[in-house]
């Protein structure tokens, strides 16, 4: 592979709270000191394996962070003059629906880029649209309705328990303990919450109380659907004592030192997944992700019904974490690569786009105007 300059790009405004843990030397949880927390990286640290990996294949790289200043973009991106842009920019401007304007820039630019496009960006994240064109495509989804404002409607036709989450938001925003509810005054309390302090419309759904099977997938001609990940729920309590769901909430995710994080683990490849459902699972994933118009590489969230066996697509995710000891990299090593390995495929990938890209036609474009030209010879064929 020739050697080419590659460019990420990343964003950061605040203080990384994993830096603040450092200095405050935490290494456990207040409500058990006997637990020790494994150390996490700091996203700059993150960004330095990708620059490691990516010059492992010869090419020269450069990292920055936008600081989300637009003129900064713009100034790195016509500075640096890169072959390719590894785009780990998650937001702009505190704002996560603004995440799909940074690749239309790119593309705007005329600057191949890693990762999915901007449409597959918006929508996905866009959990009722996404559901709707999964839906409309033969893929199993949670039946479930959209709340955009009021009173939750007396006849909702679904089944309790349920599920409510902010409808726009991703990363498990706006999910916790009392995101599952069980019945209609709890549903409408947590509906009332999600309009007013997420302040945004809410997504209710049929609860899938069932194993939780990820399904990460890389490449394009044909994707691949790598090795199965399960997250496994312990029956843990928040706080207050009460019991938590089997749920993937913001803390669970995020916050190394909360309850919610010790209340799951995860295993890759999954214990006792009988192959033809494990081929079933990859085979919605890689129709999820086709019918989403993902590419490079993306994850697709299930669910496993224990009473009926059906499989129900929770949510397909175009931009999943690429730090090392994520979900994506543990599928990444199931599969036979390495960490570097992986990575250096999703540069090819933006790479082979950017050798094949067309140079830009500054002639004319209107299909009519330039049959009328090429009949009177101002234009040749």
């Amino acid at each position: 592979m020739p050697r080419s300059r590659v460019l990420i790009l990343w964003n950061q405004i605040d203080e990384d709270v994993v830096e603040l843990w450092r200095r405050d030397g935490r290494r456990s949880p207040d409500w058990d000191p006997t637990k020790i927390v494994e150390p996490w990286d700091t996203v700059a640290e993150e960004v330095e394996l990708l620059v490691k990996a990516i010059k492992g294949a010869g090419h020269d790289v450069v990292a920055a962070n936008i600081s989300d200043n637009f003129q900064t973009l713009i100034e790195t991106i016509d500075r640096e003059k890169p072959d390719v842009i590894m785009n780990l920019v998650e937001f702009f401007h505190d704002d996560a629906e603004q995440e799909h304007h940074v690749p239309a820039l790119f593309e705007l630019m005329n600057v191949s880029y890693t990762g999915n496009r901007p449409l597959a960006l918006s929508i996905c994240q866009k959990k009722p649209h996404a559901k709707a064109m999964l839906a409309a495509n033969g893929l199993p989804v949670p039946r479930g309705i959209v709340i955009e404002q009021g009173k939750v409607p007396e006849d909702l036709q679904l089944k309790f328990p349920m599920i409510v989450k902010p409808a726009y938001d991703d990363a498990s925003g706006g999910i916790d303990s009392g995101s599952v509810v069980h019945d209609r005054a709890a549903l409408e309390a947590r509906v009332h919450t999600v309009l007013t302090e997420n302040k945004m419309a809410a997504l209710v759904e049929e609860y899938i109380e069932g194993r939780e099977i990820h399904c990460a997938i890389i490449g394009n001609d044909p994707p691949e659907a790598m090795p199965l990940y399960e997250m496994k729920f312990k029956d843990g309590v928040d706080n207050e004592g009460r019991k938590l769901p089997h749920i993937i909430t913001y803390r669970a995710k995020w916050d190394p030192y909360s309850r919610d994080y010790y209340a799951m683990e995860s295993k890759c490849p999954p214990d006792d997944l009988e192959p033809a459902l494990a081929a079933k699972i990859q085979d919605i994933a890689i129709r999820a992700y086709k019918v989403m118009g993902c590419r490079d590489y993306a994850r697709v969230d299930m669910r496993v019904d224990p009473s009926t066996g059906s499989v129900y697509i929770l949510e397909v995710n175009p931009n999943p974490d690429l730090a090392d000891g994520c979900a994506f990299a543990q599928c990444v090593r199931a599969s036979g690569r390495t960490y570097d390995q992986a990575v250096q495929e999703i540069i090819a990938f933006a790479l082979e786009r950017a050798r094949k890209r067309p140079k830009r036609d500054t002639g004319t474009t209107d299909m009519l105007l330039r049959e009328y030209l090429v009949q009177r010879g101002r234009l040749a064929r």
